[in-house]
């Protein structure tokens, strides 16, 4: 349980609370463990992004491509769906179920539409259309290295999409992680 315990832990006010979900998420068995399932995918995609710059620096769309793929699948596994496709969908699906709150006013704020030097926030929707087609340039196209987000010190212009990046790759990875333990937990307190 270490493992899982280890990776959550930064978003509970406490340990034991990490401890005791973690443990309600284990002690699942088939054919009624989908939130044990969740967990564990969630860590791993997400520890996969974690590991790319030690063998591709730079590569942020790469990282971003782990995080989506997170998020459609959370969204796939919560819904029970086990068809091909509708990516797009429960890509959607997963920010607007379970990105929630401040995490969802952060990513609304995000990203700034400089399309024609009209200074204006990304809507939460497009933001989200985005990022999915970003993934999408990664997988069909092989682009990992066209999209830079904000450096810690510097909001990032990128040309396509036309977007100011205002967020760190990381404070995305924290959206994304509070999204996959609010799934988790829906689907962990369901009938």
């Amino acid at each position: 349980m270490e493992k899982w315990i280890n990776f959550f832990i930064r978003f509970f006010p406490t340990p034991a609370e990490t401890e005791a979900w973690v443990a309600r998420c284990e002690a699942l068995a088939p054919p009624n463990n989908h939130a044990k399932i969740m967990m564990h995918q969630a860590q791993r995609l997400i520890s996969i992004a974690d590991d790319l710059p030690k063998i591709r620096r730079h590569a942020e769309s790469l990282q971003l491509m782990f995080y989506m793929i997170c998020a459609e699948h959370l969204a796939k596994l919560h819904d029970k769906f086990n068809g091909d496709g509708q990516s797009r969908k429960y890509v959607h699906r997963f920010f607007t179920n379970f990105v929630i709150g401040g995490d969802r006013h952060a990513l609304a704020a995000a990203f700034t539409d400089h399309t024609d030097h009209i200074m204006r926030p990304l809507p939460f929707d497009r933001a989200v259309d985005m990022l999915y087609d970003i993934r999408c340039d990664v997988v069909h196209e092989g682009n990992y290295w066209g999209f830079a987000f904000h450096d810690g010190s510097t909001p990032m212009t990128n040309i396509d999409p036309d977007v100011i990046a205002n967020i760190q790759l990381d404070d995305l990875r924290a959206i994304i992680v509070r999204g996959c333990k609010n799934a988790v937990t829906e689907r962990l307190n369901a009938p």
